[in-house]
């Protein structure tokens, strides 16, 4: 029914357009002839009539006339008007000339068909949109059975928050917006009028009753953004925000894009901007492998990578639920790719190759890796076979067939590790440099700090203490990390991709570190608690293998600029020498016969015998 009703809409859109072209051709005639239509060119009029009826349809279908919606007409409505009429115009010559009747009509009429056309089409979509625009204004005052709501930011993003809940979300009564811009007070967003800045929200929630803040402003630093949710909260009124700019202007607009303000809107992180073309060069029409695809990094990358039209996406992982999952998701994207989902471990070398033999893939994102700090203390074993041992086995059969580009994920613990996780890493980095500099293949390395919302990540547990009642556990007062967003970090992972030329360390760049206790702070804030009332802070103490700082630049570790404001490159001087691949296997094979606390001495002797000591030039100073 709903498309019968949308069929219907375009033939009588498309018969008004029509009427419209007959009505200017005929007035274009009448100018012409200063409005006496003699008999002869009232006969060339009706022998043209269909000619140009029939070259405007076909130009209005080529030019997706109907797609749009009259009620949100803009200034590129007016120029796809202007493209539409000018190529009918231009069919309706070709169409003349072809056959021999050019002489027939003169060109002025043509020409004042045209600009009547282009006239008449545009204000009838203008006076449409006035007209609608004028009945949701009157509707959203009336709002009878509706949340009255503010919107905050009477930019871009407001105007298309505003469009986006007159065709969406009926069930919102929008009374005006808020803008801290004292220019902007008392103009009016497409019929709704700025009321004031956001401290002025308790006085317009008690005057119009307002039971809503949706916050639009998507360049807001944390600081301001903290400040709004504090003056909605005090005013009790209920406040949310919206997607980014990129996702509300390149997505079908959708209520599902209006959220609840969360402690990453807190962070102010800053967007990341993207060469998307030399992602696309990069990516597009390749066959790409992700390890660790059920991960946070791994399904993510999975995600961002289908954007970009891989020929096959190769998803690895050793956790039924975390693939089943993902499968479930990307079955429901719409993309020509073919996706394969494969359950083993990385560390299951012969089931590895044989996809390898298989497939033949172009990438590899090499994203596995057991990664929680105080439980690969007590299994330093599990954590050399996986994050050593894995990386080792797929860098190796990326080599044997072939792959263009091997990049391992890794992590700021590795920078002076002090736990059995961050030292596995180190290793997983110093092998991938061996491998850079006897290889064909591009081998690199990104490495950056916590994603704020990953699996077992502070944030979902702060969220969970806090939900409980508390307390929230904080490990130290003064423990502080480096944060960034989960698809903040694997955009710059794939633009890190577009840039390394192999053997070198991409770093990504982190932002200043946050203390946990101020994030503890601000998500019990967040979620209408004060800290230290009603939600106590608890310290535990440092757990073992834990740092109260990271770091993100290593001893001897040169910072060079890259292409990308946000991407830096890491040059050591040093990489491993001849023999380091027999030490590795040397160092695995001993987790199976040493004792936990024998072993782990044994990495912390690896690291210092292997990973600090300068054996032989750069790689990437070497390979052109």
């Amino acid at each position: 029914m709903r498309a019968f009703k949308k069929k219907f809409r375009k033939v009588i859109l498309l018969g008004f357009d029509l009427t419209v072209s007959l009505v200017a051709l005929y007035l274009a005639f009448l100018l012409r002839f200063e409005g006496t239509l003699p008999k002869e060119q009232m006969e060339v009029f009706l022998d043209l009539a269909p000619i140009v009826l029939l070259c405007r349809a076909f130009s209005f279908a080529l030019c997706r006339f109907y797609s749009r919606f009259w009620e949100y007409a803009s200034w590129e409505d007016l120029q796809q008007i202007l493209k539409a009429a000018a190529m009918g115009t231009a069919l309706v010559l070709i169409f003349m000339f072809l056959y021999n009747r050019a002489h027939l009509v003169s060109r002025s009429v043509l020409f004042m068909d045209l600009i009547l056309v282009v006239l008449m089409l545009g204000s009838s979509r203008l006076g449409w949109k006035l007209l609608t625009d004028r009945e949701n204004q009157e509707a959203g005052i009336r709002g009878k059975g509706r949340v009255p709501i503010l919107i905050l930011g009477a930019g871009y993003t407001g105007a298309y928050l505003l469009k986006h809940l007159r065709r969406f979300s009926p069930h919102y009564s929008v009374r005006g917006f808020l803008d801290d811009d004292p220019k902007k007070l008392h103009h009016q967003v497409m019929g709704v009028k700025v009321l004031g800045g956001h401290k002025d929200l308790p006085e317009l929630k008690e005057s119009l009753g307002i039971q809503e803040v949706l916050v639009a402003v998507t360049s807001m630093d944390a600081e301001r953004m903290e400040e709004v949710v504090k003056v909605c909260r005090d005013a009790n009124v209920k406040y949310k925000t919206v997607s980014s700019f990129f996702d509300l202007a390149t997505h079908q607009p959708h209520i599902s894009k209006i959220r609840n303000i969360e402690i990453t809107d807190l962070l102010g992180r800053e967007p990341v901007y993207l060469d998307l073309s030399m992602i696309q060069n990069m990516v597009g029409g390749k066959k790409v492998m992700v390890t660790g695809a059920g991960g946070s990094i791994g399904s993510e990358l999975c995600r961002q990578l289908l954007e970009y039209d891989p020929a096959m996406l190769i998803m690895i992982d050793k956790c039924e639920n975390y693939l089943y999952d993902l499968n479930m998701e990307l079955n429901g994207e719409k993309t020509n790719a073919e996706r394969k989902y494969f359950f083993l471990s990385v560390t299951q070398e012969k089931k590895l190759e044989t996809l390898f033999q298989r497939f033949r893939p172009q990438l590899v994102f090499h994203a596995a890796a057991h990664k929680h700090v105080p439980l690969m203390e007590e299994n330093a074993d599990e954590a050399v076979l996986n994050n050593v041992q894995g990386t080792r086995i797929t860098a190796d059969l990326s080599e044997r067939y072939g792959v263009e580009k091997f990049i391992l994920v890794s992590t700021d613990k590795v920078v002076r590790p002090t736990s059995v996780m961050g030292m596995t890493k180190k290793i997983a980095e110093r092998y991938i440099q061996y491998k850079a500099q006897r290889s064909q293949t591009d081998f690199m390395t990104v490495r950056f700090g916590n994603v704020l919302g990953s699996n077992g990540s502070v944030v979902p547990l702060f969220q969970k203490q806090i939900e409980r009642g508390g307390p929230v556990t904080v490990t130290h007062p003064d423990m502080e990390r480096f944060f960034m967003l989960i698809p903040e970090a694997v955009q710059l992972i794939l633009q890190a991709g577009t840039i390394g030329r192999g053997g070198e360390i991409l770093m990504l760049e982190m932002g200043r570190p946050v203390k946990l206790m101020d994030l503890a702070e601000k998500m019990i804030r967040l979620l209408g608690y004060t800290p230290g009332e009603n939600m106590e802070i608890k310290i535990t103490g440092v757990r073992p293998g834990e740092k109260l700082s990271e770091e993100l630049v290593d001893d001897g570790e040169e910072v060079i600029d890259t292409l990308h404001k946000k991407i830096k490159r890491l040059c050591s001087g040093t990489a491993p020498g001849e023999g380091f691949a027999d030490k590795v296997d040397t160092l695995v094979a001993d987790g199976a016969r040493l004792k936990p606390a024998l072993y782990r001495q044994r990495l912390v002797n690896f690291i210092q015998e292997e990973c600090t000591r300068t054996v032989s030039p750069s790689p990437f100073h070497n390979k052109p």
